[in-house]
């Protein structure tokens, strides 16, 4: 999870530890499905694997009633030329979001627990501040569906990787600031890794079972996933090796103190099994684990404003829907410290795939899309639904979309800017486009209040209303932030503040290069040195508090997370960067006494008063004396 970028597709089957890397075991085809040639897709996955440096992958491909290849490719270990095998266990992530919830649908099914009850009225002992509490209660659902609002776990809860006998109930009593709701739970979705954990916490309340046994007994246990541990295994040999970004370090092994979130460690033989499950609707083998509606349930959003108006397509429990080659598939992804993962099925269609790789890297979602491609080779793509809209319709929907539901509320004052998205009317056609770049996209309406790309064929944004935010339009996208329709002339105000601020500030360095020396050679009389210098150190305080440590630190989540030179960089540099502004301030309020050039004073005033503004700013997104060690 530190360091955790978003995971692809899924694991399949059984196979023997010495034979699996080297080839597959040979399957008799029991019903129709894909043929492929494992020995070629084996060399193109190299080949991905190769060009990204990535030591290797855990890969599995299945169908309904078979399991094509569960194996692996590439190292698990670089320094002693261990090959990948389908009994290695790499770490899954947010995978475990997934099994988090088979856990919890288990109890569900024998009536423990409610997924509509309130996590305050069942485990008030869990820590968390909801001001609408009283009408919009925290639910089960909504700590599963991550629509809780509250902010995703913060610094120190990612930093905190050493404990690995720390308990569900000390990890979420090691930093409850982090969960306070932002906006009414139920409405939008927004992806927070103690959520899952406070339902696994549920499960061993009600239960009286520690969950990594729970998940031991009635899940891995059913389903014959032999290997599969939320723990560091016992046999240390199936471990596969994470690696860090120069494909030759060896990662840490994190013991996260949310495991349902995201520590599960898994073989694709193991995977193989669980998508098999997943396919057939619960049931493995004979062995039912769930009913097919409880899987159903699952796989469906229920808490946001898009669900309630009855729209399917989202973050279900610990499983979310995605287009992959034209069909909608279900899974999930996951990321940890050296490895990245994704998991994927179709019940339709009748396979799924499973991918983990030991090294973050972008070389897992061109697996992936390999894997996709294979797959649902020889499955027509079902037709998409277009509805036709008037042009005053599209034109309602059309212009400029800000993120309002982000997942870190704290890095928002910068990601704001970045990912803002622009819908366009042409001729007669709707376009996406991010405002800073990326691809432009055809949208089409499926409905007056949903959208689909061209390559979709269901609707993945739906546009509603969210009454607490002045009744304003709001894009929510299956997986991304929800997005509310701004004003160009409000939009433009704000990009047109932070430019002219930031390059005032910029300014002062720059004017300082050549007057400085100037004033120091006595070439310079009009220039008073303190009322120049105040500005410019001021601009250098914001510098060091809060661009040094991101360009500097080696590993920013210790660094900020635990306290240490850096954290303690952005306390202290926050606050002399107020303590610099206010004497910036004062010090231009004085020149006026001064005999100086008036081009000098002028841009000292303007450089102070940017100084402000940007004080303004970062205090309001809470960053003024902020211990990130503490956060």
């Amino acid at each position: 999870m530190r360091r955790s970028l978003f995971v692809l597709l899924v694991l399949s089957c059984v196979l023997s530890l010495q034979l699996a890397a080297q080839e597959p075991i040979p399957v008799e085809v029991e019903s129709e499905g894909p043929t492929l040639d494992i020995e070629a897709l084996r060399a193109e996955i190299q080949e991905i694997l190769d060009e990204g440096e990535v030591p290797g992958a855990s890969v599995a491909l299945v169908t309904a009633d078979r399991t094509i290849w569960a194996g692996g490719v590439g190292k698990a270990d670089v320094a002693a030329g261990i090959d990948v095998t389908g009994d290695h266990l790499f770490r899954v992530g947010s995978i475990s979001k997934s099994f988090t919830a088979l856990a919890v649908l288990t109890a569900v099914e024998d009536g423990l627990i409610d997924l509509t009850a309130a996590v305050r009225s069942v485990a008030p002992e869990v820590a968390f501040t909801n001001r609408w509490e009283a009408t919009h209660p925290v639910t089960v659902a909504n700590v599963m569906e991550h629509t809780t609002g509250f902010d995703d776990i913060h610094f120190r809860e990612y930093a905190k990787v050493d404990d690995p006998e720390m308990n569900l109930a000390e990890g979420l009593a090691f930093n409850p600031n982090s969960r306070i709701t932002r906006w009414k739970p139920g409405t939008h979705m927004s992806y927070c890794n103690s959520g899952p954990a406070i339902a696994a916490y549920i499960l061993e309340k009600v239960t009286g079972t520690v969950f990594e046994d729970y998940a031991r007994e009635h899940v891995f246990d059913v389903l014959g996933m032999e290997t599969a541990t939320f723990h560091y295994p016992g046999d240390a040999t199936l471990m596969a090796k994470g690696y860090e970004s120069d494909s030759v370090t060896e990662a840490n092994y994190d013991h996260i103190i949310v495991r349902p979130s995201g520590a599960l460690n898994a073989s694709s033989t193991d995977m193989a099994r669980y998508l098999r499950m997943m396919i057939n609707r619960g049931t493995l083998d004979g062995v039912e684990l769930l009913r097919p509606e409880t899987i159903a349930r699952m796989e469906t959003p229920t808490s946001t404003l898009a669900a309630d108006e009855g729209f399917d397509f989202g973050y279900g429990l610990g499983n979310y829907a995605s287009i992959i080659n034209g069909h909608r598939f279900q899974g999930h992804n996951g990321g940890i410290t050296g490895f990245v993962s994704t998991s994927a099925y179709s019940s339709e269609l009748g396979v799924g795939y499973f991918v983990s790789i030991n090294k973050p890297d972008g070389a897992l979602r061109a697996v992936a899309n390999l894997l996709g491609e294979r797959l649902a080779e020889g499955f027509d793509p079902p037709e998409g639904v277009t509805a036709s809209l008037e042009e005053s319709e599209l034109q309602a929907i059309a212009g400029y979309y800000e993120v309002v539901t982000p997942r870190s509320q704290l890095m928002h004052l910068v990601f704001r800017f970045l990912t803002v998205e622009r819908l366009t009317l042409e001729e007669g056609e709707l376009f996406a486009k991010g405002l800073t770049g990326g691809e432009k996209k055809k949208l089409i309406p499926v409905t007056a209040t949903s959208l689909r790309s061209e390559d979709q064929p269901v609707a993945t944004r739906f546009l509603v209303v969210d009454d607490d935010d002045d009744g304003n339009l709001i894009q929510q996208q299956a997986l991304g932030s929800s997005k509310r329709k701004i004003s160009a002339l409000r939009l433009f105000s704000q990009f047109a503040i932070a430019l002219v601020t930031l390059l005032l500030m910029l300014s002062s360095v720059l004017f300082a290069l050549v007057w400085m020396p100037l004033k120091a050679f006595g070439r310079l009389k009009a220039v008073h040195p303190r009322t120049m210098l105040a500005p410019l150190l001021a601009t250098l305080c914001l510098v060091v508090a809060f661009i040094l440590p991101l360009m500097l630190s080696s590993d920013l989540i210790q660094d900020l997370g635990s306290l240490t030179g850096w954290s303690l960089t952005v306390y202290i540099g926050s606050l002399a960067f107020v303590a610099a502004t206010a004497f910036s301030l004062y010090t231009v309020y004085r020149s006026r006494s001064i005999e100086m050039s008036g081009i000098a004073r002028c841009h000292a005033v303007f450089v102070s008063l940017a100084c402000a503004v940007a004080l303004a700013y970062v205090w309001t997104h809470g960053l003024i004396g902020l211990r990130t060690w503490e956060y």
